[in-house]
């Protein structure tokens, strides 16, 4: 069962973005990868994204395999509402969001 756990300074920076966006939606994708994040274009700078271990297309050889092996051969994209992020970012104790993927199912756990 696939998932990648976030710091809280990587969900502050993807609030952060999603906010300068005016997105009240950050998104999870697989596609050229695996990730959780956001993206106003194709250009780095327009983008905040944390890629899921193994499935990042710039670090990993074996990316396609890795996320194929993870998620199934279709690519798929799940919005999901910023306001669990902001939630963990309201608790000071909140140190991580966890997020795992299974086939029915997106769940969020945060984490001291």
């Amino acid at each position: 069962m696939p998932q990648i756990t976030l710091s809280r300074s990587q969900v502050a920076a993807l609030v952060a973005f999603c906010d300068a966006a005016g997105s009240e939606q950050f998104f999870i994708a697989k596609d050229h990868g695996a990730y959780v994040g956001f993206s106003t274009g194709a250009t780095p700078d327009r983008q905040c994204l944390f890629y899921f271990k193994g499935c990042n297309p710039a670090k990993d050889a074996d990316f396609y395999e890795n996320a194929r092996r993870a998620f199934g051969g279709d690519d798929f994209g799940e919005r999901l509402p910023l306001t669990h992020l902001r939630n963990a970012l309201a608790d000071p104790a909140s140190k991580q969001v966890r997020i795992t993927v299974t086939p029915r199912s997106i769940r969020l756990h945060t984490f001291a």
